[in-house]
């Protein structure tokens, strides 16, 4: 069994470097869509016997259970090591072999990606993990067992993650994914997928709000 582990901020706390292009409201409604649009691709993967959401959103909370996701209720933000331990530690009850973090921002993810990455998961103890494209980010983390190793986000946490995995003597491989590596965060960010064609992106709904703003924006 495999766990996908999404770890969501409340929705008016996320994405604030997209400030210069986007209004708080426009954040918000980004969060849910993109959160929409990843517990969809996460579903067509078929590779999850659950999908945990860690939040302490109540709108989070009402999208991921219309997605059939499992919520996990934090009463606030404490950072994604934090949401990553309280779903480690219901995996571990649950009966997980593997979970992978998977963040709410990759537009591009689509559910092929994600079974290429849970196939990783056949061989024994391991991590594998896909950096962001600046290579100070972990975008996906696949770990088997579940507590293989405690995450590290923040901080560098690509070469974190590496070195733990190295510590603990498990095999670490690493994705190379142009899809995986893309993510949402920065103004540059956005323009970038704005300019990209709709067949090479997963999260339509996400890809569709950010043309429409920017393209307000510019008028």
């Amino acid at each position: 069994m495999i766990f996908a582990i999404v770890p969501v901020k409340r929705f008016e706390n996320s994405k604030s470097r997209l400030a210069p292009l986007l209004s708080l409201q426009q954040r918000r409604t980004l969060s849910e869509l993109m959160l929409d649009d990843t517990l969809a691709t996460l579903a067509a993967s078929g590779c999850f016997a659950q999908v945990l959401v860690v939040t302490g959103d109540l709108h989070a909370k009402e999208i991921a259970s219309r997605r059939g996701a499992k919520v996990l209720f934090q009463e606030s933000d404490a950072g994604v090591n934090s949401a990553v331990a309280l779903a480690d530690a219901h995996s571990a009850r649950a009966g997980a072999q593997a979970t992978v973090v998977v963040p709410q921002d990759l537009p591009l993810m689509n559910a092929a990606d994600i079974a290429g990455v849970c196939a990783l998961a056949k061989d024994g103890p391991c991590v594998a993990l896909c950096p962001s494209t600046r290579f100070d980010g972990t975008n996906i983390l696949l770990r088997r067992p579940p507590a293989a190793i405690a995450t590290h986000y923040d901080n560098n946490s690509y070469e974190n993650h590496i070195r733990a995995a190295k510590e603990a003597g498990l095999a670490v491989q690493v994705i190379n994914s142009k899809n995986l590596m893309f993510d949402l965060d920065t103004p540059d960010d956005a323009k970038e997928l704005a300019s990209m064609p709709d067949a090479r992106i997963a999260a339509k709904q996400t890809a569709s709000f950010v043309k429409s703003a920017l393209s307000g924006a510019s008028r």
